[in-house]
């Protein structure tokens, strides 16, 4: 069986270009091929790739395409000599294009914004569809000056992992956790919350069996918070002895507004997208789609195992 690939969408647009030199790094330092996909069937009124190209009509790929990607497959391999590179033109659209392509890839990264100065209509949709339905982690590059020159690692600002207090979270916080070991980067695994942690809901994860909100013991709170978030990052501790974690226990009335604060200072803001009960989907779904479009860094969001793609 072939390795897993990492999944590159690039458009020709400088966005797309720092999610190749981002999807290029990670491939390297996970000894896995490089893939390169470029879907072409856009709608013409959403830019070219570059003065006076034809528009993207009919069955064929654009002029240029070819050029592209073999260019990109070039400098990759000089970056990185021992990186396989593939390349592929798909005719489909970018967001379910991507999406069937991470069924079988290890990670899909793409940028945050498209062609032809229409940011966050192509590729900020891509990114938008593939937080919400792709089958394994994506990392969303925002904005583009925040990924350094092809070649180069990733700096060491802090990997910031948060969690919800659901159970189902260990595949985000161990993604966070691999990030900044290869980064040489620290970890803050965040728990920003509004209410109890979801233990303290009361029996059967019902919220109306515990007391009044009220009534709550913030201190007794974040205490629990504290004991989640110590055992959330136990044994990746282990695992990861040179990783530094802070644990951050936060009472929020916005907790995606703390995620998009810690941003500002990260290297990387990873979230998890999971099933859970209806009172944690309606609290959580959205936190992906959020990040992915205004976090002041790049985002990765991982599905758990309870997520069926």
């Amino acid at each position: 069986m072939t390795n897993p690939s990492v999944v590159v969408g690039v458009d020709g647009s400088d966005a797309s270009l720092g999610a190749f030199a981002h999807g290029a790094w990670e491939a390297s330092r996970r000894g896995l091929p490089l893939r390169l996909v470029f879907c072409y069937d856009i709608p013409p009124s959403f830019g070219v790739l570059g003065a006076g190209a034809e528009p993207l009509l009919g069955d064929e790929p654009p002029a240029g395409v070819a050029e592209l990607l073999a260019s990109l497959a070039e400098q990759a391999g000089a970056a990185y000599p021992d990186l396989a590179v593939d390349t592929a033109v798909i005719a489909g659209g970018p967001g379910a294009t991507l999406v069937e392509e991470s069924r079988s890839a290890a990670l899909v990264v793409v940028g945050s914004r498209g062609r032809g100065g229409f940011s966050g209509l192509l590729l900020g949709a891509v990114g938008t569809q593939l937080s919400a339905h792709a089958a394994g982690p994506v990392i969303v590059i925002r904005p583009p000056e925040t990924v350094g020159e092809l070649g180069t690692p990733p700096g060491p600002a802090p990997v910031v992992v948060g969690i919800d207090g659901v159970p189902d979270s260990e595949s985000a916080v161990a993604f966070a956790f691999d990030e900044a070991a290869a980064r040489g980067a620290p970890v803050v695994v965040l728990y920003a919350w509004w209410m109890l942690p979801v233990s303290q809901l009361g029996t059967a994860g019902n919220p109306f069996a515990g007391p009044p909100l009220g009534e709550v013991d913030l201190a007794a709170a974040e205490q629990e918070a504290r004991r989640m978030l110590a055992e959330a990052t136990a044994g990746l501790r282990d695992r990861y002895p040179g990783v530094p974690v802070t644990l951050v226990p936060a009472h929020a009335m916005n907790p995606v507004a703390t995620l998009l604060d810690e941003s500002q200072q990260a290297g990387l803001l990873v979230v998890s997208r999971h099933g859970g009960n209806a009172l944690t989907r309606l609290l959580f779904s959205s936190v992906g789609d959020v990040a992915v479009r205004e976090a002041a860094c790049p985002v990765a969001v991982v599905p758990e195992a309870s997520v069926s793609p």
